[in-house]
Order: structure tokens, then C-alpha cells, then sequence
């Protein structure tokens, strides 16, 4: 040996690295960047309110989708029968309970990291972190997001 790796051999490491990597395919708690976003806010660093502040509701808006798509899936895998009996409702309802579960953590990673405070849960229902964003946008000029940012939170629907 002299010391050189092929490049399939260095491909190959770099991939099974990545793809064993326990932080690539989850989607960081949107309670965590609210926060990061709100104390930037109170520390005058508006460039990182903008970043925290979209990122918390990018996070918030896959995790609420996510859900949506695993309730679906989890009702056709598990629906009940045109013979409905007392018997087999708690089975049905426990089944889609476990499907839900499981489709979650495959999508979102371990649920207890999204486990959001009451307090953040109706911030994100009376669409406060749009306020912030608002207001960062304003500090630091940036006339062409700030317009985005009217479009999107007028396009978005609250649940």
C-alpha cells in the first residue's frame, strides 16, 4: 500500500457516513429556532432573526404537513369496515395510533424533539413569528424580501 485511495473507495465512506449520519434526514425543532430567532431579535441581530425566524417556519409548516400526510396514508392503511362493531373500533384506532407514530418518526426523526410549548403553539397559531420577520425585514432594508414575505404570509393557511 502507498498510501492512495481510489476515489470509489473515498465515494463510498463519504456516502455511508452520510447516510449513517443521525442528523441528516431530521428536521430541527421549529420551538428551538423560534427562540434563537427572538433572542437575535432582542440583541439587534436582525440578519439571524430572518434566518432563525424562516427557518422555525419552514420547520413548523413541514411538521404540520407530515402529520397531514401521515394521517391520510394511516386512515387508507387502516380505515374502518363498512361493518362497524364496538369490538373493532379501539383496533382500528390503536393501528392508525402506531401508524402515525411510526410514519412520523420515519419522516421527522424522534417526535419528543418536536414537542412544542403551549405558549410557542399559539404564538404559531396568531402568527406572531410574522410580526418579528416583519419588523427584522424593516431593520435591515431588504425591500425585495420584505415584499416576499406579505405574499407568502397572505398565501399561507392557518390551519
Amino acid at each position: 500500500m502507498d498510501g492512495n485511495c481510489s476515489p470509489a473507495a473515498i465515494f463510498s465512506v463519504v456516502l455511508l457516513t452520510v447516510a449513517l449520519s443521525p442528523s441528516t434526514a431530521f428536521l430541527e425543532p421549529y420551538d428551538l429556532l423560534y427562540d434563537n430567532a427572538v433572542q437575535a431579535f432582542y440583541n439587534n441581530d436582525y440578519p439571524n432573526v430572518v434566518r432563525y425566524m424562516e427557518g422555525a417556519l419552514s420547520s413548523y409548516r413541514e411538521v404540520r404537513q407530515t402529520k397531514v400526510r401521515c394521517r391520510l396514508r394511516c386512515q387508507d392503511q387502516h380505515p374502518f369496515d363498512a361493518t362497524f362493531s364496538e369490538l373493532r373500533f379501539p383496533d382500528v384506532v390503536l393501528r392508525r395510533a402506531a401508524c402515525m407514530n411510526t410514519c412520523i418518526e420515519e419522516i421527522l426523526g424522534s417526535q419528543s424533539l418536536h414537542k412544542v410549548s403551549e405558549d410557542v403553539v399559539q404564538d404559531f397559531h396568531r402568527r406572531i413569528p410574522y410580526n418579528y420577520l416583519q419588523l427584522a425585514y424593516k431593520k435591515i432594508n431588504q425591500g425585495r424580501l420584505r415584499l416576499q414575505f406579505l405574499v407568502t404570509k397572505e398565501l399561507d393557511v392557518s390551519p
